[in-house]
């Protein structure tokens, strides 16, 4: 023998639906009000996949051409170009990548490097090297 579950007889006190109200009248705001509906999941389309996920190219080619400037830079002035580009590749991924942040952070830093290391030559050259001629 079973017992009656104690929120079956709860619900069957409470009132889910209103009264009809009389034709021309306005409903209550009280009345208006739903309540909340459950979770429904949302599904991506492939558009919104894509692009949440398969967008890292700027940041790459950050982190290649900061690494390729830095490489540059240590030889001498010739990786200032390529440092600065991936200063600005990793500037623009900062703002359109947001999932790749280690990838620019890198690109960032790199290029920096550098970049200091650019110019860190060019003080060289134009004050030791200069001076000799």
């Amino acid at each position: 023998m079973t017992t009656p579950h104690p929120h079956d007889e709860a619900s069957a006190q409470l009132q889910y639906t209103r009264p009809p109200e009389p034709p021309g009248s306005q409903l209550d705001w009280a009345s208006t009000v739903t309540a909340p509906t459950e979770f429904v999941p949302y599904s991506y389309t492939e558009a919104e996949v894509q692009r949440i996920t398969g967008r890292r190219r700027l940041a790459v080619s950050s982190v290649v051409c900061g690494l390729l400037g830095l490489a540059l830079g240590v030889v001498g002035v010739f990786g200032l170009p390529i440092a600065l580009i991936a200063i600005t590749l990793a500037l623009i991924a900062r703002t359109t990548e947001n999932r790749a942040r280690t990838l620019w952070r890198s690109g960032l830093v790199s290029g920096l490097v550098g970049v200091l290391l650019a110019a860190g030559w060019i003080v060289y050259i134009s004050q030791i090297v200069l001076p000799l001629l």
